[in-house]
């Protein structure tokens, strides 16, 4: 039997939901891919991958998806990874750099900014180098690793997830687990409980690894995996993606919003009747 395919963002906040694909025993019965949350969200629309951990927002772009329950990627107020840096107050915004990497947050910010500037606001595409993006923009837009690591001196710095629970009361879901269309989990979810189990017991393990390849205190990474990231999908979290689903409907930034089809897992079998009929 070939082995399940899963795609996975290579950011900090991911590493305890992919714990156990990355370590004994899940890592012996998967194929691991690692990239931005845009090639992740491409490799599954294209069929490159059976499962991915996507940007929720590509969830309405690529059709026929089913997203695995119980787990994302979730922020309650402060994600501290998905932050505007700006050299004018957000109401006079006019040129926007984005992480091209980025999908959910984009779209995020857009929502936002329709909000807050006073402007029409312009937004492009970039490589995350925060000097070169606002070397011509009034904003640049960073996340995951990259807005963790930035030297925010002289900026005005917007968390994007802190503007939107200012704006709705709710939490933000940036990511989840999805599978395309035909794939089969030979295990059903237990491998991604498993993991994500496994994960969040190594939490600290996890941001002391980081520690030394971020060059960020190991307390401070401590601290952003248990305070601001979060790993659940509930009715709290469901309600926030609904919510920002429709306000991107309405943004143009996607077609139509529409309710999640979530996995479910094959009944099993019903056992065969007796032979000779009921004794």
């Amino acid at each position: 039997m070939s082995l399940l395919r899963i795609a996975t963002v290579d950011f900090l906040n991911a590493r305890p939901l992919i714990r156990g694909f990355t370590h004994a025993p899940l890592s012996s019965r998967v194929r691991l891919l690692s990239g931005t949350p845009a090639q992740c969200a491409h490799w599954l629309r294209h069929a490159e991958t059976d499962v991915a951990l996507i940007p929720s927002i590509e969830y309405l772009r690529i059709p026929g998806l089913r997203v695995l329950p119980l787990m994302a990627i979730a922020v309650r107020r402060q994600a501290r990874s998905v932050l505007l840096f700006s050299r004018v107050a957000a109401p006079e915004i006019r040129r926007v750099a984005v992480d091209q990497s980025s999908r959910t947050s984009s779209a995020l910010l857009r929502i936002l900014l329709n909000r807050r500037s006073r402007h029409r606001v312009d937004y492009r595409e970039m490589e995350p180098s925060l000097g070169r993006m606002l070397a011509s923009n009034d904003a640049a837009l960073l996340i995951g690793d990259a807005a963790l690591k930035e030297d925010a001196t002289g900026l005005k710095v917007y968390d994007l997830a802190a503007e939107w629970y200012a704006m709705t009361g709710l939490p933000f879901v940036f990511a989840f687990w999805a599978m395309r269309p035909g794939a089969i989990l030979p295990d059903a979810l237990e491998p991604f409980l498993e993991s994500k189990r496994l994960g969040l017991a190594e939490r600290e393990r996890i941001a002391c690894e980081a520690s030394t390849e971020l060059g960020l205190p190991a307390h401070d990474l401590i601290r952003y995996l248990h305070e601001n990231i979060y790993y659940d999908l509930g009715v709290e979290e469901m309600k926030a993606l609904w919510l920002f689903y429709h306000m991107a409907k309405e943004a143009s930034l996607v077609g139509a919003a529409r309710e999640v089809a979530f996995y479910e897992a094959p009944a099993p079998a019903a056992d065969p009747a007796p032979m000779g009929g009921v004794q």
